[in-house]
């Protein structure tokens, strides 16, 4: 069993950048969802978490479109996940 208590695989994303702002995007959105199974990232909410922080105050439209981007592509491989299994 893994630690989070699930008995099947949990998905582990990687991601980087030179720019520092979208590094820290990166690292944001990887605490979300990194160690966990497939179900539980697609529950998981990163707009509310994206709100919540208070990120759109401080970014641009187009790195809080590239960060939702993010998420659309660690959801599609979540769903991928799911389906394979």
């Amino acid at each position: 069993m893994r630690p989070n208590g699930s008995a099947g695989p949990v998905l582990e994303f990687q991601g980087d950048s030179d720019a520092h702002i979208v590094r820290g995007l990166v690292a944001v959105l990887l605490k979300l969802v990194n160690g966990r199974p497939p179900d539980q990232v697609l529950a998981a909410d990163a707009k509310a978490l994206f709100a919540e922080l208070g990120l759109a105050q401080h970014l641009t439209p187009q790195r809080s479109n590239g960060f939702f981007s993010m998420v659309e592509r660690i959801r599609a491989d979540a769903r991928a996940a799911v389906e394979a299994a």
